[in-house]
């Protein structure tokens, strides 16, 4: 669904920004970000351009040819500026960063969605934006936290990208990745990012037609420009074994031991687009290996209903 956005949604997001910016130069790093954006901020809504108390969020509002309060924050060095143009039910929102040198403040990277086509527009409400502590190494790794903005249900995508910082300020991410999530915390995605680490947390569906959604993790390492997920892939045995059932082989393979070929044989005959059983609980310790678990997982009982 295109929620009202046209190309002519880019040209916004470019004018707001590049007003931004045109207020920079009197901004100097370490300054008082907080003062800065509450001013930028008000003059948006003086402007009559703020969608604040325009419409009443329900089914059915609307912020198209509206803009959300922009943000601003200084981490690791840069400042990182964050900026929403309504569409139906939620807010398209992007994110720029800058560095500061005697010159003044250079954009360094963004991230957009102009891209408006039914399948590939993915518009989201960022929770968050991460820099890579300083490496002397290595150039920074940026990691963003977002989600579906709608207004109803409590499950949606929730994205995590992954960029590193180069010359082109526009650059594709290393990782791009969206997965349907519960929407039960506030924020529904968490994360942290280092030169050559990332790790996101978020809650989504369980095989067990008893549980309503569990936590997962999506580690990964990042090294020569490539992006891998690595262990931990959960927080329990139980977890794994959703993991290792609801993945495909390429994937669960990697989490196997060496001899593969009969657990390849039971992956294809349990492995589903919808995968549904009860675990057998308590999980326990295998006898003469207290370092492996034993799991046990029921097929017998339908799903239950999710809410």
């Amino acid at each position: 669904m295109l929620r009202g956005a046209t190309p002519h949604l880019t040209a916004v997001k470019h004018q707001l920004r590049d007003w931004v910016e045109s207020r920079l130069p009197t901004f100097k790093p370490g300054g008082d970000e907080g003062a800065l954006q509450r001013q930028l901020s008000a003059e948006l809504r003086a402007a009559g351009l703020s969608c604040d108390d325009k419409v009443q969020p329900g089914p059915d509002w609307t912020c198209v040819g509206y803009l959300e309060d922009l943000m601003l924050r200084q981490s690791e060095g840069f400042l990182i500026l964050q900026t929403g143009a309504g569409i139906d039910c939620g807010f398209d929102e992007s994110a720029y960063l800058y560095t500061h040198s005697s010159e003044g403040w250079k954009r360094v990277w963004q991230t957009e969605q102009n891209t408006y086509t039914e399948k590939r527009y993915r518009p989201q409400t960022i929770h968050a934006v991460h820099i890579s502590p300083f490496n002397r190494a290595d150039a920074a790794v940026v990691l963003t936290l977002g989600s579906q903005s709608w207004c109803t249900s409590n499950w949606h995508d929730v994205y995590y990208r992954v960029f590193r910082l180069g010359p082109d300020p526009e650059a594709p991410p290393l990782l791009d990745q969206a997965e349907p999530a519960y929407m039960a915390n506030e924020p529904p995605i968490l994360g942290k990012v280092a030169a050559d680490d990332v790790l996101v947390e978020f809650r989504i569906g369980s095989i067990d037609s008893g549980v309503h959604n569990r936590s997962a993790i999506r580690h990964f390492r990042i090294a020569h420009g490539k992006v891998e997920r690595v262990e931990p892939v959960a927080l329990s045995p139980s977890d794994f074994v959703d993991e290792w059932l609801t993945h495909e082989w390429s994937e669960a393979a990697l989490w196997s031991e060496d001899d593969k070929r009969p657990l390849a044989d039971w992956h294809r005959k349990l492995h589903n687009d919808f995968v549904h059983g009860v675990f057998i609980r308590p999980t326990m310790h295998c006898a003469d290996r207290p370092d492996v678990w034993e799991v046990g997982l029921d097929f017998s009982d339908p799903p239950a209903p999710w809410d």
